[in-house]
């Protein structure tokens, strides 16, 4: 009985770290701007800065290493390529393909189009391999789970009123496929900054003292 109970309680333990192990996302996308909110119904971070630095997190909680990491950034529908109007680490982006990622390999538009593919999109290359793990990563945005991984920061400068981020990669499987790992925590740059508490607090105290003012000259 003792023994059993050594076996169910190693299992459970097993599971249990395995678990917390793969809590974490592969690849997830951040944006560091100080107006940047979490949407949580579309796991996105939304900016309304027009220059922000943007983060493509790698966790190694996979044995296999991941392969040719991509960062891709889609516009609106309809909305044209302007020179100029994207840069990523300095370098301007203004070669757009329509359709849905990856362009290449096996799992060639496979990406999932939550609402935003197809529709125009780059890709941009992060890493050719990611098979070491320096720094330790985060599950944004609750900082529940931590992993061994790898952070990538770019600095982002864009006059589009809509772009929006995703990563992907992949992994080698023991038949020497490739397959995709997608984000599941994708970024975009929508509309004006959200005020932040304190900035909607003295937006009221001026309403009621503007108030209080009109009531006064009557």
């Amino acid at each position: 009985m003792k023994k059993l109970l050594l076996i169910l309680t190693a299992v459970v333990m097993v599971l249990g770290y395995a678990s917390s192990a793969y809590a974490i996302p592969a690849l997830q996308t951040y944006i560091n701007a100080p107006d940047t909110y979490w949407n949580a119904s579309t796991e996105t971070w939304i900016t309304g800065s027009g220059s922000f630095e943007l983060w493509v997190i790698v966790a190694n909680t996979d044995s296999k290493p991941l392969y040719d990491i991509t960062l891709v950034a889609a516009l609106a529908g309809g909305q044209a390529p302007i020179t100029g109007a994207l840069t990523i680490g300095g370098t301007d982006y203004n070669s757009f393909q329509y359709g849905t990622p990856p362009s290449w390999g096996n799992s060639m538009g496979d990406y999932p189009p939550h609402g935003v593919y197809p529709t125009n999109f780059m890709e941009m290359s992060v890493a050719s391999l990611v098979n070491t793990a320096p720094e330790t990563v985060h599950n944004m945005p609750d900082y529940s789970d931590t992993a061994p991984g790898k952070i990538f920061k770019f600095q982002v400068s864009t006059t589009y009123d809509w772009v929006h981020f995703d990563a992907y990669a992949f992994q080698r499987e023991s038949d020497g496929q490739f397959t995709k790992v997608p984000g599941s925590h994708d970024c975009e740059k929508n509309g004006p900054p959200v005020p932040e508490p304190g900035s909607l607090a003295l937006l009221g105290l001026g309403l009621l003292g503007a108030a209080a003012a009109r009531r006064k000259m009557k």
